[in-house]
């Protein structure tokens, strides 16, 4: 008899277990549940696993043709993948339009399309394009975290932006979970002048 996934922790545990000594394939980690017990259809285990995946406890990396799990470690996460992360938790499965807000608000500067396409969302709607005078110093900066943007890509801002409270305790809490400089450069330092008298 199949189990129940809900309600059986035993098998989370058993996966996350495999998972320790390094990635795996569903076909593996299929293989590993069965020694213990738990027979099910590879269909219910890969929405088991794709479950797992959007709850941000197991990441998935894809080499056709095969997609390979591995436990994510808070440390392996990326501003982009926490945003996805955030955005399909709460229903809105690829809003682009919301992870250019949550981007804007967390990193305080424009953002480039690529930077959402990595969040796994669509396109965002309601942006507008701008020229940004930092724009070659971003692109070299998120290149040595090894993020490639393409020269051409579009730098936006969302039309709605709020400006509020919240959004700075957003990202005062998510930078005490990633180091965001790695996402921005920093603000030129105003000289200070001093007046003669």
């Amino acid at each position: 008899m199949e189990s129940k996934l809900p309600e059986n922790r035993r098998m989370m545990e058993i996966i996350l277990d495999t998972l320790q000594n390094g990635e795996q394939s569903i076909s593996g980690i299929g293989r590993v549940l069965s020694e213990s017990g738990f027979k099910m259809h590879r269909i219910m285990l890969s929405g088991y696993l794709k479950a797992l995946v959007d709850a941000g406890i197991l990441k998935e990396r894809k080499i056709k043709p095969v997609t390979l799990y591995s436990v994510l470690r808070r440390q392996d996460m990326n501003i982009y993948e926490l945003t996805g992360n955030a955005i399909r938790s709460s229903g809105n499965r690829m809003d682009g339009d919301t992870a250019l807000r949550l981007l804007y608000a967390i990193l305080h500067r424009p953002i480039f399309l690529t930077e959402i396409e990595r969040c796994g969302t669509k396109k965002p709607q309601n942006f507008e394009t701008i020229i940004w005078e930092r724009r070659k110093d971003l692109i070299r900066k998120l290149s040595e975290s090894g993020i490639i943007i393409p020269e051409t890509d579009m730098l936006v801002v969302p039309k709605d932006a709020p400006s509020d409270a919240t959004l700075d305790m957003i990202s005062t809490i998510v930078g005490q979970i990633i180091d965001l400089k790695r996402y921005t450069v920093p603000e030129i330092e105003k000289k200070q002048k001093t007046l003669d008298l």
